[in-house]
């Protein structure tokens, strides 16, 4: 009986050293920096997204900087495998998962280029299992994603230069092309490593709309294989709640309110143009693309006033010192209101990207969505028929 009761008490502290010794997990990330920042101006951070949907933000919970031989390192915790982010100067970004792998990079570090342009690096991830081969191989398809966009944007211009009708035509579907072989390699990845938990960095690079199928398959696979995975589960819940507001702004669905104030303090929202037509303009001051379309705004305005058409432009500036500035520079005509608190009616419309025109009937539904330029026009010529 002593001996029964003693092996029973050495086997509950085996499993009680073990759970001690399980949340004390961690996992290494190293690197090294060719062009260290000599003047400390910018930290090495460790960190991990946090919220969901448009709430989703950057969270710092380590930094550091660099030893003399130009390295770094970090103890990451690994008590409950998930997604955490390197920032080295701001410049460079390295996802991983954090579970097992200890994992070293090679970054550049401070930018050297006398011009210095929005153009990601590569960043190979060494040491790594499955787990993190997942997330090398989706940035290796993002980055080639974006060499080739910049290739067909010159092209573009070249075909234009040359006013050879062929090659200008051939060239106007060009993003469309990489588009489809993206999503072609992303989908071969996903199916690759459908029985890795990390999967789930791949399922970001789908259509929630085009990839359903794909991508719930893929999340009720990864939920019967490992049932702690909590990320799953969430993951599923965030793209189900993401369908349902999508129902809610589909065309022909009301469109959903807000308010905020002008310069002067009054407040605007969709309410107040009823049996008026109205286009909302999304746009910020630091945005070239909103402003560029402003001047375009201004005519279909001036065209369609007398019909019954108005504008309402919200911008997303979180410091009205610029959007007062801004509006002083392009004199709008129609209302102008600022909301400094944007995220809720980013998250209620479903964008993250401006300019965002959504083109609203009389009675306040929504006819048209993501419109500008010539699909603003087609937009108009269906409502007032010129």
């Amino acid at each position: 009986m002593i001996k029964k009761v003693l092996m029973l008490a050495i086997a509950a502290l085996f499993i009680l050293s073990s759970s001690f010794a399980q949340k004390g997990k961690t996992v290494t990330f190293t690197g090294t920096v060719k062009f260290p920042d000599t003047e400390n101006k910018y930290p090495i951070y460790l960190g991990k997204y946090e919220g969901e949907g448009f709430k989703r933000a950057f969270k710092a919970i380590d930094s550091t900087k660099l030893d003399a031989n130009n390295n770094f390192s970090f103890k990451v915790p690994a008590d409950k495998p998930d997604f955490y982010q390197v920032r080295v100067y701001y410049f460079d970004r390295i996802d991983f998962w954090a579970n097992k792998d200890n994992i070293h990079v090679n970054v550049r570090g401070i930018d050297t280029a006398k011009m210095k342009i929005k153009n990601p690096p590569y960043i190979y991830m060494e040491n790594t299992s499955a787990e993190n081969d997942v997330i090398n191989d989706v940035n290796l398809v993002a980055y080639l994603d974006y060499q080739q966009m910049i290739a067909v944007g010159q092209e573009q211009y070249q075909a234009g230069l040359s006013k050879e009708p062929k090659w200008i035509e051939y060239m106007k579907d060009g993003y469309n092309r990489i588009g489809k072989d993206r999503d072609f390699r992303i989908k071969y990845l996903v199916n690759k490593y459908k029985d890795q938990p990390s999967v789930l960095y791949a399922l970001n690079y789908l259509s929630t709309k085009r990839d359903q199928e794909l991508i719930m398959t893929t999340l009720d696979n990864l939920t019967k294989k490992f049932p702690n995975l909590t990320q799953a589960r969430d993951k599923k819940k965030e793209i189900l709640d993401g369908i349902a507001q999508a129902a809610k702004i589909a065309d022909g669905q009301k469109t959903p309110d807000f308010s905020f104030p002008d310069v002067n303090g009054k407040k605007w929202g969709p309410k107040d143009y009823r049996g008026k037509y109205l286009i909302i303009d999304f746009w910020a001051s630091w945005c070239g693309p909103c402003r560029q379309e402003i001047p375009h705004l201004k005519e279909v305005y001036k065209k369609y006033k007398d019909k019954g058409l108005e504008i309402l432009s919200v911008s997303v500036d979180a410091k009205p010192e610029a959007w007062k500035k801004a509006m002083d520079e392009e004199r709008m005509t129609w209302p102008q209101i600022n909301a400094v608190e944007s995220k809720p009616v980013m998250s209620s419309y479903m964008f993250s990207g401006i300019p965002y025109l959504v083109v609203v009937d009389k009675e306040g539904k929504i006819v048209e969505k993501n419109v500008r330029g010539e699909s603003l026009d087609k937009a108009m010529q269906k409502i007032f028929g010129m």
